[in-house]
């Protein structure tokens, strides 16, 4: 049955690039610091490789998706680092661009940059993934 996984990552963007080799594909599930590293990785469908623990929230539906999206840019904004340098109403854009691409069984992810030159990243994962049908749900 499909379903959405979300995720959530929040901190300095120096540490994240230093952390590079942790988020390229593929990942080695036999490393344990590999499955267990909160950072994101590069590939959408990479999320569903990682530990169990890192889901936010599992959705059936893509409304709590965006719901979820919603309250975590709301959550976010504030801290949103020239937020006049983004579109002109991110959060509908970011709404709008989920709800067109969780509805045809794909996934979204927005980065953001936050003041103190902190990151944050939003993924909701569609589950499966269509471009890796044979990666296992990670909630199972």
């Amino acid at each position: 049955m499909e379903h959405f996984h979300a995720y959530r990552w929040v901190g300095q963007r120096v540490i994240l690039d230093k952390e590079d080799g942790m988020r390229r594909t593929p990942i080695d599930l036999t490393d344990f610091a590999v499955k267990n590293s909160p950072f994101p990785p590069f590939r959408m469908c990479d999320y569903l490789l990682k530990a169990p623990g890192q889901i936010c929230k599992t959705t059936a539906s893509v409304e709590e998706a965006a719901d979820w999206l919603a309250e975590q840019f709301d959550e976010l904004a504030p801290s949103i680092a020239h937020p006049g340098r983004l579109e002109p109403d991110p959060r509908t854009s970011l709404l709008e661009e989920a709800v067109k691409y969780l509805s045809h069984a794909d996934s979204v992810c927005r980065g953001y940059w936050l003041n103190g030159e902190r990151y944050a990243v939003l993924a909701v994962v569609h589950c499966p993934d269509f471009h890796v049908p044979d990666y296992p749900c990670p909630a199972r």
